[in-house]
């Protein structure tokens, strides 16, 4: 059999070789022109991200557990303690937990309603797609390769055919960026996603060139991320592949295709034809260049097939994806892995554990010395306690010793874990456990303040992620929120309400500009005359969108140990009297907090008016 070096991502060699591999088709000039951009820009950005991308794989089988390559002897342990799921693990609920969400504050204070209604709308969204999970992909995608990332995209067949935003997290595998770009949209030219599809799928999407759609992936299983680094052979007589320690592949069942989108903001021109009156009566003409595309360019191929050129639809310009950094590398568009720091001593630990283990079960069942003419049938010598072995006279027969082991070997071990625990930046109090020597409470919240320095940075990159996401989002809002929707929302005293809300535009008769406006009905709640509870639309508010809104994140203030500290700071000034009773509810972030004032301010009024009548305040 010969033997093929498998490589990672093989599936996103350009399909494109200078011409068209599917029969009958035959592009255009300006198609072929397309195709051939395409197919030259990714090339690029794939030669530029295999610096970074080679150890992707490795970096996800050691989350996983798979953290031994080599075949070992079956007598031999292959254990394995992941300290790296450990690590991983004991963050992202940290993170996640504060569930961070952005929140738009208004630039002028005449928009504070808009604001309030805008975050009603977020919350709304957010909670019925469930876009919580989504960012936590990014998180763990972020922890294993560097980076994730998030796609804000509008589908118009969304919401029973009313359009909706779509925010969902995207594979690292198939992103490829410009090499020169800082961030997704900085100093980028270009972005390119490159994913593996269903046929099936490719030919709905893109019916016009269905017939030209071909698989040109070979799917081994499922392209599980634990096989890519088996050996694979290929048979010298039939089309037929085997992998290590799996059935065989043929590779003829092929039922996937590559679909390359590619995003460019391209600077192609073109000129228009301006008539015009001149002064002296005559039709002039002229011509005035613009860009052909002045928010971007769309390019999608799929075979090396054009399934679609269009310009970008955006109003912001951007191409929509958000990137999420976990370790900053200064001016390069890739991160740091978590486990990049983490792999070499977590080998060293799983073959400290391993080694031991060899030498407890070697030494804990020693040699036997027999001689040959002993008589006595090996096969029978076995650990069994009170055996009784028979020999002939004059022969020997005997135990070897075992070999002790070393008393520095757990030490080593115990070292080992420390020297892992300072490289991940985990620690006992990290992980809620009370540090041996330390009984105070001030010592230990602020031993926790210090050991979460490393993850508070992590927050600060969370919070670059959510502040694009919310800029993104709100032009996304103003674009496509055109027809009058319902939204429901849970209010901060536990009700339900609803409003119906969307975008119009509107001329102004100055200036002949057209703008937007948000236009709000809330609904009321009242009682009808059979005395049931109902809804009835309110009076409609109208807001002017031109102005800017901000967006604003407060992860990092959300986390378990900030938000304790934040929690024990605002007791103590409200008992010596510096701050009152509803600050402190605002700071802790008191769920219920606006119908508590309430009646904690009906409450003091009621006492107060009893106090000028001479009578005995009312019992709490």
């Amino acid at each position: 059999m010969v033997k093929e070096t498998s490589r990672m991502l093989s599936e996103h060699e350009s399909p494109f070789t200078g011409q068209s591999k599917q029969i009958g088709y035959e592009p255009t000039p300006d198609e072929e022109k397309a195709i051939k951009l395409v197919d030259k820009l990714f090339q690029k950005a794939k030669n530029a991200r295999k610096s970074y991308d080679e150890k992707w794989l490795d970096y996800y089988r050691m989350f996983r557990g798979k953290q031994w390559k080599d075949a070992r002897p079956s007598y031999r342990h292959s254990e394995v303690i992941n300290l790296i799921f450990r690590a991983i693990q004991s963050e992202i609920p940290i993170l996640t937990d504060a569930m961070p969400k952005p929140e738009f504050v208004p630039s002028e204070p005449t928009d504070f309603e808009l604001a309030r209604i805008l975050n009603d709308v977020l919350d709304s969204d957010w909670t019925y797609n469930n876009w919580s999970y989504q960012l936590t992909e990014a998180l763990y995608d972020s922890h294993l390769y560097g980076n994730g990332f998030g796609c804000l995209k509008y589908d118009e067949d969304a919401c029973e055919g009313m359009g909706g935003i779509i925010f969902e997290s995207s594979d690292p595998f198939y992103m490829f960026p410009d090499p020169s770009s800082r961030n997704v949209n900085d100093k980028s030219r270009y972005f390119i996603e490159a994913e593996p599809k269903d046929v099936e799928i490719l030919k709905q999407l893109y019916p016009d060139q269905a017939q030209y759609i071909k698989a040109d992936i070979l799917d081994i299983s499922k392209r599980d991320k634990q096989l890519g680094e088996q050996v694979r052979y290929k048979s010298p007589t039939d089309n037929r592949t085997v992998m290590e320690g799996s059935s065989a592949y043929d590779l003829d069942s092929r039922n996937e295709a590559l679909e390359i989108t590619c995003y460019i903001k391209d600077m192609e021109t073109v000129e228009d034809e301006i008539k015009e009156m001149g002064d002296d009566g005559q039709e002039k003409v002229s011509y005035v260049q613009r860009l052909k595309y002045p928010k971007g360019r769309k390019i999608v191929t799929v075979n090396g097939v054009l399934c679609l050129d269009e310009p970008i639809t955006y109003e912001d310009s951007k191409f929509p994806y958000i990137r999420l950094t976990n370790y900053i590398l200064p001016r390069e568009f890739w991160g740091i892995s978590e486990v990049e720091q983490l792999e070499s001593p977590q080998k060293i630990f799983n073959k400290l554990v391993s080694f031991t283990l060899d030498v407890l079960t070697l030494m804990g069942n020693p040699i036997w010395v027999v001689d040959n003419t002993s008589g006595v049938d090996t096969d029978n010598l076995f650990n069994r306690p009170g055996l009784i072995v028979e020999k002939e006279p004059g022969s020997d027969v005997r135990r070897e010793e075992g070999v002790q082991l070393q008393p520095y070997v757990l030490q080593m071990v115990d070292r080992m874990k420390s020297w892992f625990d300072d490289i991940s930046g985990s620690n006992d109090v990290s992980r809620g456990v009370r540090p041996e020597g330390v009984t105070a409470a001030s010592a230990i919240t602020a031993l926790q303040d210090a050991a979460q320095t490393r993850l508070r940075q992590k927050t600060r990159n969370l919070d670059a992620f959510m502040q694009e996401f919310g800029q993104m989002y709100l032009s996304r809002v103003f674009q496509y929120y055109d027809v009058p929707r319902v939204f429901r929302i849970t209010a901060d005293d536990n009700s339900i309400k609803y409003f119906k809300f969307h975008i119009d535009k509107k001329v102004d008769p100055n200036t002949n500009e057209e703008y937007k406006v948000a236009r709000i009905r809330e609904f009321k709640e009242g009682i009808d005359d059979a005395g049931s509870r109902m809804f009835y639309l309110g009076e409609e508010k109208q807001y002017d969108v031109r102005r800017r809104f901000d967006v604003k994140i407060s992860t990092g203030s959300n986390l378990p140990f900030e938000k304790s500290r934040i929690e024990s700071q605002s007791y103590g000034l409200f008992d010596r009297g510096i701050i009152d009773a509803e600050e402190v509810l605002k700071n802790i972030r008191y769920p219920n907090a606006e119908s508590l004032v309430k009646r904690m301010a009906e409450k003091a009024q009621q006492q107060a008016q009893a106090e000028m009548q001479g009578q005995a305040p009312p019992k709490a």
